[in-house]
């Protein structure tokens, strides 16, 4: 049977703990229109953490900006090329316990040992833009890879050979321009996967053989009322999912959705263009965090903010998110969730993957020209733009 055949569980994903909290503390400011590196701030920016507490900047280009733990300009790696350590595009970077993970979609899997040396070249055709490194070094990803063996299988395992193996036929066929996109969260034991635009959530045991365990269908009504509509249909803004984590706290879920005052909706890529151009990314899309009990799949407690989230930080426990000044300066926050009031016990993952590096303690530094500024909001396009759907 398909894994798209399986019944799926009804959870509600409002959240369930009265006295638990989140809170966001900025840990690193990074930005502004000057300086080394910046050039690779945007809304398409991945912040990943290395072995060492420094932070690895990418962009989609073939270039990675490293920073110090306070937020220090190192120097460049990688750059466009066919050679080792080189690349056509960086989609995503992970860390692992030994090696730094940068997927390029043209290439595959390039290994950077901790000093970000060269190490090793894994080729395979991916579109990979989120992933999950376990404890013991193998990564686990969700999406289309175009091969043979591999169409139709949501669920990836690339061990630390580099041998790549699929799971999860579900029956789908491989549509080059409608790849599919998956959160994933993973320990030794178990994965996590949830589509970007679904509230499905797949568990999975990986050992000894992975094998899919229950599929749940988290409710959450703000998201289900939000989230577009099926391909190839379209609606700016909608909710989406954007990626998941796992600590010793619990699993970590982290999406967007419109914000409260954005009223206008549409369905036609020029006008969306026009207001991402019009508006700040904060005016039109709020940032969510939920914390979920990975036994129950209940929301234990959540936190909306108005700052644009991209992702979970990848080898730390913060979230990347994106903001603009009016006059169009971008920034990225480091924030780190802290869980505020929760029971005693209340539960404990086994195999949460630990800490790797020691990093800044939770202030306000910056890094760019001057100092963060007060934000202002951009003016709103006219009111019959923001009226009713077109």
């Amino acid at each position: 049977m398909p894994v798209a055949g399986q019944m799926a569980v009804e959870v509600s994903g409002e959240v369930s703990c009265a006295e638990c909290r989140l809170t966001l503390d900025t840990v690193l400011t990074l930005g502004g229109l000057a300086g080394p590196g910046v050039h690779l701030v945007s809304r398409d920016s991945r912040v990943a953490v290395d072995q060492r507490g420094r932070f690895l900047l990418t962009a989609i280009r073939p270039v990675i900006a490293v920073f110090d733990s306070t937020g220090t300009f190192i120097r460049e790696i990688g750059g466009a090329g066919e050679g080792p350590g080189e690349y056509v595009a960086i989609t995503h970077v992970n860390v692992g316990p030994k090696f730094i993970h940068v997927f390029d979609p043209d290439r595959g899997r390039t290994l950077l040992d901790p000093d970000h040396r060269f190490v090793r070249l894994d080729r395979f055709p991916n579109k990979i833009n989120g992933a999950a490194t376990t404890p013991s070094g193998t990564v686990v990803f969700g999406g289309d890879i175009r091969s043979s063996e591999s169409i139709g299988h949501h669920l990836h395992i690339l061990d630390g050979r580099g041998d790549l193996r699929p799971y999860g036929w579900d029956g789908a066929v491989y549509k080059a321009l409608v790849s599919r996109h998956y959160a994933v969260a993973a320990n030794d034991s178990l994965a996590w996967l949830i589509k970007n635009q679904s509230g499905l959530i797949e568990e999975w045991a990986l050992f000894p053989e992975p094998k899919l365990r229950r599929t749940v269908n988290r409710f959450v009504e703000e998201f289900d009322r939000e989230k577009p509509p099926p391909w190839p249909e379209f609606r700016h803004p909608s909710a989406f999912n954007l990626d998941m984590r796992l600590d010793e706290r619990g699993l970590w879920i982290l999406w967007g959705t419109p914000d409260p005052g954005w009223e206008a909706r549409t369905s036609d890529g020029e006008t969306a263009h026009l207001w991402d151009l019009q508006a700040t990314p904060q005016e039109i899309l709020d940032g969510v965090v939920d914390l979920v009990d990975p036994e129950t799949l209940r929301t234990l407690a959540r936190h909306r903010s108005d700052l644009q989230f991209l992702d979970f930080a990848q080898g730390s426990d913060m979230i990347l998110a994106y903001e603009e000044t009016e006059a169009g300066v971008p920034w990225l926050h480091l924030l780190r969730p802290t869980l505020v009031g929760a029971p005693r016990g209340a539960f404990t993952p086994s195999d949460a993957p630990a800490a790797r590096a020691e990093l800044p303690t939770a202030s306000s530094r910056s890094f760019g020209s001057g100092t963060w500024p007060t934000r202002r909001r951009r003016s709103r396009p006219p009111r019959s733009a923001r009226a009713a759907p077109s």
